[in-house]
Order: C-alpha cells, then sequence, then structure tokens
C-alpha cells in the first residue's frame, strides 16, 4: 500500500476528517516522505504530517487522534538514532509550536524554553553567562530540546553530567485527553 507495509490502517479512513488546525495538516506523498526518515536507518512512511500552531491547535489534534484512534508520533528536529520520531500514524512536527519561549535566568541557574529551542541555542545563551547545557549529544546544534527530553538524550559527556532528564525541572505536555499539565 501506500503507506510503505502491510495493508490498509484503519485509522486512514479517519484522516479524511482531519481537525480544523491553524497550523498544517498534510497527507500528501511529499510531506509523508519527508518525515519517513529520522537521523536513525529506519523509514517508516506516516499516514500525515501535522505541524500545530500552538498549544491549543495541539490539544485539538490530539482529541482528533483519541477520538479517531490515531496514532501520534511526536518529534523533533528528527536527529535521534533510535527511530522514536518516525511511525506509521501521524507524525506531529513541534519544532515551531508557539508561543516560542527561550527565557535564560542566569542567577538562579535555569531556562525556561520551548520544546522546538535546540539544544545547540540554549548552550550559546547560557555560555554568555559563563554557564553550560551539559547534555550535549553529538546533533546538538539542531537536536530540538523537546526531542531529547522524550528520549532522554545525553552527549560525552553524560558520564559526569548525566543525560538530559536530570537538567529539567519541569516540563509542560499534553495528554492524551488534550489537556495540558
Amino acid at each position: 500500500d501506500s503507506l510503505g507495509g502491510g495493508g490498509a490502517r484503519p485509522y486512514v479512513s479517519a484522516m479524511l476528517k482531519v481537525p480544523r488546525l491553524q497550523g498544517q495538516f498534510r497527507t500528501d506523498d511529499r510531506a509523508r516522505a519527508a518525515y519517513a526518515e529520522g537521523a536513525g536507518i529506519y523509514r517508516i512512511v506516516p499516514a500525515g504530517v501535522a505541524v500545530p500552531a500552538d498549544v491549543p491547535d495541539l490539544r485539538r489534534l490530539v482529541r482528533w487522534a483519541a477520538s479517531s484512534g490515531t496514532p501520534l508520533v511526536a518529534r523533533g528536529a528528527g536527529s535521534a538514532m533510535g527511530g522514536g520520531n518516525v511511525g506509521e500514524g501521524v507524525v506531529v512536527d513541534l519544532t515551531t509550536l508557539g508561543p516560542a519561549r527561550f527565557d535564560v535566568h542566569a542567577a538562579d541557574r535555569k531556562a525556561h524554553v520551548s520544546a522546538g529551542i535546540t539544544a545547540g541555542a540554549l548552550d550559546a545563551a547560557a555560555r554568555a553567562h559563563g554557564l553550560q547545557f551539559p547534555p550535549m549529544p553529538s546533533s546538538g546544534k539542531w537536536a530540538t530540546l523537546g526531542g531529547m527530553a522524550a528520549t532522554n538524550a545525553a552527549g560525552a559527556s553524560a558520564v559526569r553530567s548525566g543525560s538530559v532528564r536530570n537538567w529539567i525541572c519541569a516540563l509542560e505536555w499534553v495528554d492524551a485527553e488534550g489537556e495540558s499539565q
């Protein structure tokens, strides 16, 4: 079939009644092919691609997915090697989810950032204050912090400083019912 494997998926028919989003929802072959691969070896063509504009948009998408039985695959920059950034359902690109937040509070040694901010940008902002963001993977210049949190990414300094979850104080997320936490 056109989804790249084993026969019809039950959620594909639900794709006909896509949610109204301020962002994008695409099912064309070009968009699906663009999100079929990440940095790893996996290639799984998704049923669609969603790029929600903001958190309310994301909530609508999650509620639609729950009611239609459509799997969602959250995705940042796609730099992870493990394959968690590809899948058969709808890939949800969170790199431009607004409103963007990027506040570094050097005195508190903390930052408040959006999921789409890259580790490289956070590290550069921290270094301007004599600080650093230690769990820097090799893809850190373009790896998004949301994706890093989802995969518990780490870098060469992980033995000394730990993975990214050791550096997270709090998260905001949208749960399976489409509510923000």
